[in-house]
C-alpha cells in the first residue's frame, strides 16, 4: 500500500513569543543542547478496514550561533483492507486483484487485503544568515514493501519590521519508486488476464512554497501560504481497479485504472491566531484546486482552554472538509461508456465532504518535559454512492468511512 510522505509547515517563532506556548519548553531548552520530541500514533477505521499503528521520534539540537540540527525517525505498521474500486453486488463474487483471489460476500465491497511497514526519516540543518535570516536544508526517505521516496528541501525566511513580519520560500523536490510485488499492471486490462507493464514505475514531485507570517497585535498573529505542486510519471495506484457492468447493473469484468501521467496543483492557506487572557483560538482555511478537476475546501476551528498557570490545557476542535470529484472519476463503467483514456473508481477521487471532531489535552511534566494527549473522529460522506441499475438496487456503492485517532506524544 502506497503512502503519501507528509510535510510539516510551522509557524515562525513569533507564535511561541505572542501565544506563551511551551514557555517552559524554551527555558529548558536554553539549559540543554538537545530536546526530544516522541508520539505513539494509532489510526482505526470502521468496519475492520485499515489500520495503522506508528512510533515517531525527533530531535533537535541549537548551537549557541543559532544552528539548529533535526532529525526525525518514524515506523509505521499497516494492516487491513481497502476497497479496490470493483462495485458490490447483491450476490457473493469471486474478485481477482493484484493480491490474489478473494471471496466477497454479497452486498459488501470487493477488498484490497494488505500489511505493510513503512520506515521514515528526515534530517535539516538551519543557519542563520545574517541577523535576520535564515537558510534551512533537508533530506527526506521513506522504505515500503511497495515503495520508495527520497526527497530534498530548501527554504529561506527572513524578518523584517522589528520581526513582525516573516517572509518565507521553500522549494522541496522527491523522486519516488512504485514497485508492487507481482509488478505494474497494464492500465486499463482486464484484471483476469494478468498483463503487467513492468516491474516497478517512478514518479517526481516538485513543491514551492511562498508564505508570510505578520504579527498583528500583542494578541493576534495571521499566517498566508500559497503552495505550488508538480507531480509527474506514474500517478495510478496499482491496486485499483474499475467494474464494467451491463445494461442491467452486472459486473461482466474488472480493468484496472488508468490516470494521467501529470498533475498540478495549487493551494492557498491562511490562519489567525488570537489571544484572549490565555486562552488561544486558531482559525484557518485552506483551498486546493489542480487540473485533475479536484477543488477542496478546509475549515478548522481550534481553542485552546488554559487549565490553570500553563500547567495544562485542553484544545477542542472541529475541522470540515468537502471536495468535488476528479474529472475521470467513474463510480463503474456503464454499457453506453466506451473505455475513457483517464478512469478511476478511486473513492479518494470522488466527491465527498468530511467532519473531524477531536481534542488535544497537554501537561507540563517533570523535568521540563511537555505530554499531550489526541483524540480525533473522522467521518466521510461520499456524495454519489448509489445507481439506478435494476441489479443494484438496494446497494451502497461507496459507503464512505470513519475512523478514531488517537496519538500519545512527549517532548522532553
Amino acid at each position: 500500500m502506497q503512502l503519501t510522505p507528509k510535510t510539516q509547515r510551522k509557524m515562525a517563532l513569533a507564535v511561541t513569543a505572542l501565544l506563551g506556548i511551551n514557555a517552559a519548553k524554551q527555558v529548558h531548552a536554553e539549559e540543554s543542547e538537545w530536546q526530544f520530541d516522541s508520539s505513539v500514533f494509532s489510526y482505526m477505521e470502521s468496519d475492520n478496514r485499515v489500520t495503522d499503528l506508528s512510533v515517531r521520534l525527533e530531535a533537535q539540537r541549537t548551537t549557541e550561533s543559532e544552528k539548529i540540527f533535526a532529525l526525525g525517525l518514524s515506523v509505521d505498521s499497516l494492516s487491513g483492507a481497502s476497497p479496490n474500486g470493483a462495485i458490490a453486488t447483491h450476490t457473493p463474487q469471486t474478485v481477482t486483484s493484484p493480491s490474489g483471489n478473494s471471496q466477497v460476500y454479497a452486498s459488501e465491497l470487493p477488498m484490497n487485503r494488505f500489511y505493510d511497514r513503512r520506515f521514515a526519516g528526515q534530517v535539516s540543518y538551519q543557519l542563520p544568515v545574517g541577523a535576520l535570516s535564515r537558510l534551512t536544508t533537508g533530506l527526506t526517505f521513506s522504505q515500503e514493501d511497495d515503495y520508495q521516496h527520497a526527497g530534498l528541501n530548501l527554504s529561506f525566511a527572513r524578518d523584517f519590521f522589528q520581526r513582525n513580519t516573516t517572509l518565507n520560500a521553500g522549494v522541496a523536490f522527491s523522486s519516488d519508486s512504485v514497485k508492487p510485488v507481482d509488478g505494474i499492471p497494464s492500465a486499463l486490462s482486464n484484471v483476469e488476464l494478468g498483463q503487467k507493464r513492468s516491474t516497478n514505475e517512478d514518479k517526481a514531485v516538485t513543491d514551492l512554497l511562498l508564505g508570510v507570517t505578520q504579527v498583528l497585535s500583542p494578541k493576534a498573529l495571521l499566517q498566508l501560504n500559497y503552495g505550488y505542486s508538480d507531480a509527474s510519471g506514474y500517478l495510478n495506484d496499482p491496486y485499483k481497479l474499475i467494474s464494467q457492468v451491463n445494461g442491467l447493473g452486472t459486473v461482466e469484468s474488472n480493468i484496472y485504472e488508468n490516470r494521467p501521467e501529470a498533475r498540478l496543483g495549487h493551494n492557498l492557506y491562511g490562519a489567525l491566531k488570537l489571544d484572549n487572557r490565555g486562552d488561544v483560538t486558531t482559525l484557518s482555511y485552506r483551498f486546493h484546486t489542480d487540473d485533475w478537476g479536484i477543488d477542496s475546501n478546509t475549515f478548522d476551528l481550534r481553542y485552546r482552554f488554559d487549565l490553570g498557570g500553563s500547567q495544562h490545557y485542553i484544545e477542542p476542535h472541529v475541522r470540515y472538509y468537502a471536495q468535488s470529484a476528479a474529472d475521470f472519476y467513474r463510480l463503474q463503467l456503464t454499457p453506453n461508456d466506451n473505455v475513457p483514456a483517464h478512469v478511476s473508481a478511486d473513492y479518494r477521487l470522488a466527491a465527498f465532504s468530511a467532519i473531524t471532531l477531536g481534542f488535544r489535552y497537554g501537561i507540563s511534566g517533570p523535568w521540563g518535559s511537555d505530554w499531550r494527549l489526541n483524540f480525533d473522529y473522522y467521518t466521510q460522506n461520499p456524495s454519489d454512492n448509489s445507481s439506478e441499475f435494476a441489479d443494484q438496487q438496494g446497494l451502497n456503492l461507496n459507503p464512505g468511512v470513519s475512523a478514531i485517532i488517537l496519538s500519545l506524544g512527549a517532548r522532553f
